[in-house]
């Protein structure tokens, strides 16, 4: 059932070269249940000729409005895309990924019936080299030393405008980390809506990953330096006070003897460390752990 609330939602598709993938992203906007949208699709300074060919014929839906800039980035494409923006609500995709046909009325009502929240995540669906369903609770002491929860949020025009959308000086990635950490510094939290709504497309050879994960230490200082009070330890043992009965992806006592350690470490090794640490998290996370108490427990009372 389609839902003709009065509320407009503005979904900011930026493209920069990828018009074998941009049909799927904008058909999974055209095609949801709600009405009330409209899609800001901005070319990045786009050259290959095929994914021009695919935005020239989206320029003749009346609910897409297509914007061309210079190639000036991931952030300042979202931050032009939010410009233009007619919506009382924003939502992010990328053209390489898609969503469900629910995912704007779920997200909305989610947003509406909590006045506390300032933007909603979906569990996601990592797609491309391998599937599955990731699911990350939001925790902003947690989020404060890692990047896990999706790009991909929900939020009030009025709240992202605020707050000074996307950081345009980060080229090499993780502007949408330090916005959710910017918006926590504000008292702007997010809340996770435990459905898998949102297709992540990853490829491990793709650029932005490849920069994001060689360049981590230096983005990450420079996230830390931006926010520099959060970051203070007084600062970071109240967070940690607050947040520690909240839901986490992780155990929150790992991260502050991690933070002592990283900021020991030059950043080449901070960098190896966050690379074969990523590979190995796993070994972390909380149900991980209680089944491995519970094995252990098992194997004594059996013995």
């Amino acid at each position: 059932m389609r839902n003709k609330n009065s509320d407009l939602i503005s979904v900011i598709v930026p493209c920069f070269n990828s018009g074998k993938t941009l049909n799927r992203a904008l058909n999974s906007i055209i095609v949801q249940t709600w009405d009330q949208k409209e899609i800001i699709l901005v070319n990045d300074g786009s050259t290959d000729k095929y994914t021009l060919e695919v935005i020239n014929k989206f320029k003749k839906n009346k609910n897409i409005i297509v914007i061309n800039q210079p190639n000036l980035g991931l952030s300042a494409a979202r931050n032009k895309g939010c410009k233009y923006a007619n919506g009382d609500y924003l939502y992010f995709i990328d053209s390489d990924d898609w969503i469900e046909p629910e995912t704007l009325e779920l997200m909305y009502t989610k947003i509406k019936n909590n006045k506390k929240i300032a933007f909603v995540f979906s569990d996601l669906i990592i797609e491309g080299n391998f599937r599955k369903v990731i699911q990350k609770e939001y925790n902003f002491f947690e989020q404060l030393f890692i990047n896990q929860l999706p790009y991909s949020i929900f939020i009030s025009k009025k709240t992202w405008s605020k707050y000074g959308g996307y950081d345009e000086n980060m080229k090499l990635g993780y502007e949408d980390w330090e916005l959710n950490i910017r918006l926590g510094s504000h008292s702007q939290f997010g809340v996770r809506l435990a459905l898998p709504l949102f297709h992540y497309n990853v490829s491990y050879s793709g650029m932005l990953i490849s920069k994001s994960s060689k360049y981590h230490a230096q983005i990450y200082n420079y996230i830390i330096n931006k926010n520099k009070n959060l970051y203070h330890y007084k600062n970071l043992f109240k967070n940690w006070i607050k947040w520690r009965r909240r839901k986490s992806s992780y155990p929150l006592i790992i991260f502050l003897p991690l933070f002592l350690i990283i900021n020991l470490l030059p950043n080449n090794l901070f960098t190896a460390f966050f690379i074969i640490g990523r590979n190995f998290k796993w070994l972390f996370t909380r149900n991980k752990i209680i089944i491995f108490l519970k094995k252990i427990f098992n194997f004594s009372m059996t013995q």
